[in-house]
């Protein structure tokens, strides 16, 4: 029974390879002994009593408690199941033949006989302690009990109106060690008892181990309690984080570190949750802004051939996002929505979108369409996170009805309005608002911005110093960079920017050469200086990187220190010595 529904396509595993597990365990089942120990759980219905049977007490012994009424054909023999076993060989009697026949076909001796009633009411009317029946002290096997919990939660054998509504469900979600114990159990109980298999699909997640790839343990006091995390760092940060780290590998570690709580006890967390809380944190103050700058929205006064680059670009990405975050959800895959959240949210809407429309909402013109935009993606945004980190989403989501309670792109799309983000719609597909054109435009004039403040910082300028640049590209690149030369001058502080095919390099200009344009940078840089402070800068690293060498060398470290530190000592080595490589470059380049 329990090998039809994989079979025939009804079981979905997440990952695939876990269905192996369960389909070998099936096709090598043996005895499930159903009983155990325990002080907890459902004792077994069984009544047990040890009886001598003799040619001269076997009639009286078995009419007693009124064997021949069980199992002669009248009511009750619907509602008590009799067992009648001989301890000697361990023959039954056969509940169907009348044991009550002639003495020379009896075989006397020790027997004990089992009942087990299949009704309340046969519960309430036979009396146990007076015909000397005891109970069997064991209990159900756990995962016996737990086999039956998807249905008998709900007031089955009854057809209740829960059972006919939640059975079957869609999802169980659990961990690998239990795929035999529990999975296989609940598909067998759920077709023998309830008719059909009690789910359709099984995720099963990834255990997480410490730092050092042991499991979690009392014992070994390696373990981080969740609600540690949630005072240290919130509800939503350690559920971001969990949520990215998800991949479908079979294990996943967390270094595991002490900390001092606010009562002075000592407890276990990990630097893992700085991800979520700094996310969260960002998520935050970004609304913050977001909504600060949404006041008096008017949805009437968006005109979608207004639309600006930037605002074609991200309802672009937005789009692409819905689409991706959407599938891998589906696909129960939940640390690339994660990830792939993080980057939109964090990159494209924060360090570029914000910043670009800040301008506008100085500008009467633009303002009412930079809204609408913003409304609609923050909306979008939120619906999207929100099964990741749905307190601090559910909040903004609230304050953003009061401040722009209508997100609708007139003409475009429209986010449908909710009362509270856990019962709103999940975002539709906007696949329309796909524009690849502007997505090109904004790529380019983010790698002219990335250059300039590589060369900005590289050059130690000061942010306040306003550059003038000139790139040289192809024809259509130049005529893309110089159509959104305000979006580069804002972001890389510049003020006179120029692209065409036939830039030449200007004296003492600070040059970056790419595969799509050379950027030229005008600054008067003095050489002497420069390289004073590149070589002061390399001999600090390359200090620095012997000293991390000589700890490596270090036979008693390797070997005597923990796994996690001795791997970020190599990883401080690796980031010293392209920093040193650069260093030199450059200090190679001033004198030529």
């Amino acid at each position: 029974l329990a090998l039809k529904p994989l079979l025939d396509s009804r079981l979905k595993f997440t990952p695939e390879r876990y269905a192996n597990t369960y389909k070998n365990w099936l096709e090598n089942l043996r005895d499930w002994p159903i009983s155990r120990q325990l002080w907890w759980g459902h004792q077994i219905p069984i009544w047990h009593k040890r009886v001598t049977l003799t040619e001269q007490n076997w009639t009286d012994e078995l009419l007693e408690w009124g064997w021949d009424d069980y199992v002669g054909g009248n009511w009750k023999k619907d509602s008590i199941i009799v067992r009648l076993v001989n301890i000697e060989n361990g023959r039954e009697v056969n509940p169907k033949a009348n044991p009550l026949m002639p003495v020379t076909k009896r075989t006397e001796g020790e027997y004990d006989i089992y009942i087990c009633p299949l009704e309340d009411k046969t519960l309430k009317e036979f009396e146990f302690e007076k015909f000397r029946f005891k109970r069997d002290v064991d209990v159900l096997d756990t995962w016996f009990s737990s086999a039956l919990w998807p249905f008998s939660t709900m007031g089955w054998p009854q057809e209740t109106a829960e059972v006919k509504e939640f059975y079957p469900t869609n999802l169980l979600c659990t961990a690998r060690e239990i795929i035999t114990l529990w999975v296989s159990r609940m598909v067998m109980m759920g077709q023998y008892c309830a008719g059909n298999i009690p789910f359709s699909d099984v995720y099963i997640h990834a255990m997480i181990l410490d730092g050092e790839g042991r499991k979690m343990s009392k014992s070994l006091g390696n373990g981080i309690d969740p609600l540690v995390v949630i005072d240290s760092h919130g509800a939503d940060a350690m559920r971001f984080t969990l949520a990215s780290m998800a991949t479908e590998t079979q294990d996943i570690r967390m270094p595991v570190v002490s900390m001092t709580l606010p009562d002075g006890r000592q407890a276990n967390t990990s630097p893992k949750f700085d991800l979520g809380r700094n996310f969260c944190n960002k998520l935050w103050n970004a609304s913050r802004f977001a909504l600060m700058n949404l006041e008096g929205t008017e949805p009437a006064k968006f005109d979608k051939n207004k639309l600006m680059v930037s605002d074609r670009w991200i309802l672009s990405r937005l789009a692409k996002t819905i689409a991706q975050t959407t599938e891998s959800i589906e696909k129960y895959q939940f640390s690339e929505p994660v990830n792939m959240l993080y980057k939109f949210f964090w990159n494209d809407f924060c360090d570029w979108y914000l910043e670009w429309i800040k301008p506008r909402m100085r500008d009467e013109k633009q303002k009412p369409i930079a809204q609408n935009v913003l409304a609609f993606t923050l909306d979008q945004i939120l619906r999207l996170m929100h099964p990741f980190v749905p307190f601090i989403t559910e909040g903004i989501f609230q304050k953003l009805n009061e401040i722009a309670p209508v997100r609708q792109l007139l003409g475009i799309s429209d986010a449908k309005k909710s009362e509270a983000l856990v019962i709103a719609e999940w975002p539709q597909r906007i696949d329309f608002l796909t524009d690849e054109t502007a997505e090109k435009e904004i790529e380019l004039v983010q790698m002219a911005v990335g250059t300039i403040r590589d060369i900005r910082s590289g050059q130690n300028i000061q942010p306040k110093e306003l550059l003038t640049v000139t790139v040289k590209a192809i024809e259509e690149t130049s005529e893309i960079l110089n159509r959104n030369a305000p979006l580069i001058e804002q972001l890389a502080g510049v003020k006179d920017f120029k692209a065409g095919i036939g830039i030449v390099k200007p004296e003492n200009a600070i040059a970056a050469i790419s595969d799509v344009m050379a950027i030229y940078v005008h600054y008067t840089l003095d050489i002497e200086a420069e390289k004073t402070r590149l070589n002061k800068q390399k001999d600090e690293v390359e200090n620095a990187k012997k000293s991390i060498e000589a700890k490596l060398s270090n036979v008693n470290f390797v070997s005597k220190a923990k796994p996690e530190v001795v791997n970020q000592a190599r990883e401080r080595l690796t980031e010293l010595t392209e920093q040193l490589e650069k260093i030199k470059k450059h200090i190679q380049e001033l004198e030529k």
